[in-house]
């Protein structure tokens, strides 16, 4: 994108929307930093005198220095399991019968974002999918030259795939290995980079900030994030992207005053399950892991894409430490092990069959909106993609014998977009997991079964 281009769009990494980085034309030159950032969407105003839009609804001041938007989500999914098995219980197999199919709204979520006097930016989004109101982003953040400052609530910076936006993610639900063992979003500190072509980022967090209780103190985790596109050529299509992420936790605790002033740990889970929450099948993390003092989580990234074929990936593993002095730490012979290991990976490729690419932003390492060549409205087709991935997760070094598991888990994808911000996602899966000690004959349940999920997916 050339100076002279005037354009709205959607910050690199804290996945904020359009009125947030490029200014217009007539702003002050100070703000011209963001010049040559191709932020997402695409919308040429140069030479529009319009400021009000009822698709990306944004509205500014005269001078440019305070603009305004709203946007929100709705993903609603639908899901069947065909399983062998006479119970389809996540747990023990004489328990009762998981739903064989399901539907949820998965995520609904309206916010509204904006800068102030040129350099403040802030957003502030909530998520209706449930009874429960929740946070999303709740932030400001202060624009440098070259980056940004934030605090509030938002992603701990941590794997491509964590980082992309959930409608930017290729699947109906992020990777095994990745849902289980990348960390949430907190209350926290953040720098990150605003620069063309690498991100850095790092930070330091406490707790989610909602749910409290006065009696436990909430740990907190430093969070850093890296990586840059060793070759990468917008005109060409051609992209590729190498990261790195690490991320330390200390682990939340209360004070134990009749076992002698011993910490008493909070519970840790990582969790993921069938590859869609339609229907609530638990593959890792049914059990929680008690005693855990902190625990650590690296992951490496890489991916390629040229024209209307991409590859990506990552490894992940997570280092667990336990408190042998904690209450309750003595168990049944085996079981007290002082450190545990998880770690997966996974490995995906996709193709759009209507030629278009994915928007790979190496200002934020992660993934932007696919920006469709024939939309319906205009009498085309929408976009196709047809995707394939294969993922595995071992979080087999469990305190507990009987919750020790593994997963591997095998998935096709076909994507339809008619319009720029309206997807369906189609996804077969055959789920390979295991729980409990090697032999088994333990009453836990094997998994092997096939799993349908569906996904209706807006955006505004």
């Amino acid at each position: 994108m050339s100076d002279s281009k005037t354009t709205w769009g959607a910050a690199p990494a804290l996945a904020i929307a359009a009125v947030l980085a490029v200014p217009l034309a007539h702003a002050d030159t100070g703000a011209q930093r963001f010049a040559g950032l191709d932020y997402e969407p695409m919308m040429d105003v140069s030479d529009d005198p319009v400021r009000t839009r009822v698709n990306k609804f944004r509205v500014e001041t005269e001078d440019g220095k305070h603009r305004f938007g709203i946007r929100g989500r709705l993903m609603t999914d639908y899901a069947f399991v065909q399983d062998p098995f006479t119970s389809t219980d996540d747990e023990d197999a004489d328990d009762g019968d998981l739903a064989r199919y399901g539907t949820i709204i998965r995520r609904a979520r309206l916010g509204a974002l904006g800068v102030m006097y040129d350099n403040w930016e802030w957003q502030l989004e909530v998520d209706f999918r449930d009874d429960e109101v929740r946070f999303a982003n709740a932030y400001m953040a202060y624009l440098f030259d070259n980056g940004r400052l934030a605090v509030g609530h938002f992603k701990e910076p941590f794997s491509l795939e964590s980082s992309t936006s959930s409608r930017r993610i290729s699947f109906i639900e992020r990777a095994a290995p990745v849902d289980a063992y990348r960390p949430s979003r907190q209350i926290g500190l953040m720098y990150e980079t605003l620069v063309p072509d690498y991100y850095a980022a790092i930070g330091a967090f406490g707790g989610d900030g909602v749910a409290r209780d006065r009696d436990v103190t909430e740990g907190y985790s430093l969070a850093a994030r890296a990586s840059f596109a060793p070759v990468f050529d917008a005109e060409q299509d051609l992209w590729s992207h190498l990261g790195v992420s690490a991320n330390y936790r200390a682990n939340a605790y209360e004070w134990d005053r009749s076992g002698g002033d011993q910490k008493e740990y909070e519970s840790v889970r990582m969790r993921t399950r069938l590859g869609t929450r339609a229907v609530d099948g638990r593959m890792i993390g049914e059990n929680d892991m008690e005693n855990v003092k902190d625990f650590t989580t690296v992951a490496l990234e890489g991916g390629f894409g040229v024209g209307p074929f991409s590859v990506q990936g990552e490894y992940i593993r997570q280092d667990l430490n336990r408190d042998s002095n904690s209450d309750g730490f003595d168990g049944e012979p085996g079981d007290d092990v002082t450190s545990m290991t998880s770690e997966g990976y996974y490995v995906q490729t996709s193709y759009f069959l209507t030629g278009e690419t994915r928007n790979y932003r190496p200002f934020s390492g992660d993934f932007g909106a696919t920006r469709i060549q024939s939309p319906l409205s205009a009498g085309g087709r929408g976009a196709w993609e047809v995707l394939a991935r294969f993922a595995t997760a071992d979080s087999y070094e469990h305190h507990n014998r009987e919750d020790r598991q593994k997963l591997d888990h095998y998935t096709l994808g076909l994507n339809w977009y008619p319009e720029d911000d309206i997807v369906l996602k189609l996804n077969v899966m055959y789920v390979d997991a295991q729980r409990g000690e090697d032999g088994f004959g333990d009453g836990r349940k094997d998994w092997d079964s096939m799993v349908y999920a569906a996904r209706f997916q807006f955006e505004f």
